[in-house]
C-alpha cells in the first residue's frame, strides 16, 4: 500500500485555496449591499439592469479596499457632515471626519468610473 506524500506544489495550492479572496475578503452584509445598491440606482437614473450591475460593482470595489466597519464609519461621517449647529460639527470639521470621507468619496469615485455607472451608454436601435 502506498503513502500519500503531498509535494510542494500540491501544498502551495491548498494554502491558495485556505487564501482565497473570498475567504478573506471584506464581506459587507447583504441587507448593507441592497440599500447601498438601490440608492445608487436611485442617483443614478432609475432601477436598470445596467445600473444595478454598475453599482453592485462600485460597492464590490469599495468592499475589496475598505472593511465594513471602516464603511460604515466613513459613511456616517458623509451622511451626517450637513447635520446643522454644534452636534454637526463633529462630522463636518474634525480630521478624523475630514480623512474618513476623503477616502470614501475617492475610492467610491474610483470605482464608479472603473464601473461606468456615471456613463450614460445609449444604444441606438
Amino acid at each position: 500500500m502506498t503513502r500519500f506524500t503531498p509535494s510542494i506544489s500540491t501544498m502551495f495550492i491548498l494554502a491558495l485555496f485556505g487564501l482565497s479572496p473570498s475567504a478573506s475578503a471584506n464581506d459587507f452584509p447583504t441587507l448593507e449591499r441592497v440599500k447601498y445598491v438601490q440608492e445608487c440606482m436611485s442617483l443614478n437614473g432609475g432601477p436598470t439592469y445596467v445600473n444595478m450591475y454598475g453599482c453592485s460593482c462600485v460597492l464590490d470595489k469599495i468592499a475589496a479596499q475598505m472593511s465594513y466597519d471602516d464603511f460604515v464609519h466613513a459613511d456616517a461621517f458623509a451622511r451626517l457632515r450637513n447635520m446643522r449647529g454644534e452636534r454637526g460639527g463633529y462630522f463636518r470639521s474634525s480630521k478624523d471626519s475630514r480623512s474618513a470621507r476623503k477616502e470614501l468619496t475617492t475610492l467610491r469615485d474610483d470605482a464608479m468610473q472603473q464601473c461606468f455607472v456615471t456613463q450614460q451608454i445609449t444604444l441606438n436601435q
